[in-house]
């Protein structure tokens, strides 16, 4: 026989005593397994039911959460069959921004990339990264990232495989090349690449009116309609400060935002050493604190407005130093107003003049084209052309 409970009924909360519609409904959505027994009154309702109705729904809870769930860990590719699993593997691959490409290293254990280093034996890199290299790596594990061609049609859109890609490709540019690619635009990345550029040259020979586009949402087009505007033609420039002796810097940040900043960091710092008993000499004119100001030599403070007037200010005082003054007169006009006191812009003049062949001026950006082609043709008088600067197409 089951004993009768004869003891006091002890209730948890006036709610449990009052037993309301509402406790009976929060005991069903909270315990809806033992609700009946949980909201019963009487002797059956005892302490010591509950504790031992809630001490099982536990145990039961803990035990459910416990289970380790089986997973099968595979690669993110094939692993080749000459690979040991475990043994890390290099690849060498290339981070390219902004049309500059940077040798790179990757490591991969068991086909998942898990390290960036530079690559050094690439003139660029030399062994070296910086953060946007380093942070490219969760770009191959985005879930958002492409995996199947998609077809877009009526605003939404289907994946597709590529049999089915390969079968609408067929059809859909062999009537392009048809009617000579009117109608075709492509829209890509500024590259380097050579490869991509016979892509290029290939596809607009076969479709003579077709459309190449190049956009990037930080461009330096400012610099290369300079280059337009001095040569004919949209060059591309690089410095090389390995070879330069002093370096102005007009409201430009080129040890950190440049595409090739970790190349120009380090032919800047390889010639911050003293054991040779020369240094380099930096001298920054910027609007914004940057970190190529944070190690400038000489550093001052000027509106970005007024920087042409900077490039101004120091083109006439290198008129009254050089023998090329007439050609430096013809080519950037005298300055509407003086950001600079006239010491400071004297000190950059002769520091310049005095080392002819081996002195730059690099302009940031933001500035127009008109300031661009100015520093282009101050850059031709010092002779960096062809030593500190150089053009690629």
């Amino acid at each position: 026989m089951t004993p009768q409970h004869t003891g006091p009924v002890y209730w948890r909360s006036l709610d449990e005593l009052a037993n309301a519609p509402e406790f009976r409904r929060f005991l069903a959505d909270e315990f809806p397994e033992f609700a009946e027994e949980l909201a019963c009154r009487g002797p059956s309702g005892t302490r010591r039911q509950f504790l031992k109705l809630m001490g099982a729904s536990l145990a039961l809870a803990g035990l459910t959460a416990c289970r380790w769930p089986k997973e099968n860990i595979v690669p993110a590719t094939r692993q080749p069959g000459n690979r040991i699993p475990g043994v890390p593997v290099q690849y060498a691959t290339a981070f390219e921004l902004s049309g500059v490409a940077t040798g790179l290293l990757v490591t991969s254990y068991d086909g998942r990339p898990i390290k960036i280093e530079g690559n050094d034996k690439h003139p660029f890199s030399r062994g070296k990264t910086n953060a946007w290299m380093q942070a490219s790596l969760l770009d191959l594990y985005d879930p958002d990232r492409s995996q199947q061609p998609v077809e877009r049609a009526a605003g939404r859109n289907t994946n597709r495989t590529w049999d089915e890609f390969r079968a609408l490709a067929g059809s859909h540019f062999e009537a392009l090349r048809a009617r000579g690619g009117k109608g075709l635009s492509v829209l890509a990345e500024p590259s380097s690449s050579p490869s991509r550029a016979a892509l290029k040259a290939r596809l607009l020979t076969a479709c003579p009116e077709a459309r190449w586009y190049e956009y990037e949402p930080c461009s330096r087009d400012h610099e290369r309609e300079a280059a337009r505007l001095a040569f004919g033609r949209p060059y591309r420039l690089h410095l090389d400060l390995a070879a330069a002796d002093v370096i102005v810097s007009l409201d430009g940040d080129f040890l950190m935002t440049h595409p090739a900043a970790v190349r120009y960091a380090g032919d800047f710092a390889a010639r911050r050493r003293a054991d040779d008993g020369e240094m380099n000499r930096l001298w920054v004119f910027e609007s914004n604190h940057s970190v190529t100001g944070s190690n400038a030599d000489h550093r001052y403070p000027v509106r970005s407005a007024d920087i042409g007037q900077v490039l101004r200010q120091i083109a006439a005082e290198l008129a009254k130093i050089l023998p090329a003054a007439a050609e430096l007169r013809a080519s950037v006009p005298p300055p509407s107003r003086q950001p600079l006191t006239a010491a400071v812009a004297e000190r950059v003049a002769r520091d310049l003049a005095a080392h002819l062949g081996h002195a730059v001026l690099s302009v940031g950006p933001p500035q127009p084209p008109a300031v661009h082609a100015e520093a282009l043709a101050l850059n031709r008088v010092l002779g960096a052309v062809g030593t500190t600067v150089r053009f690629t197409e």
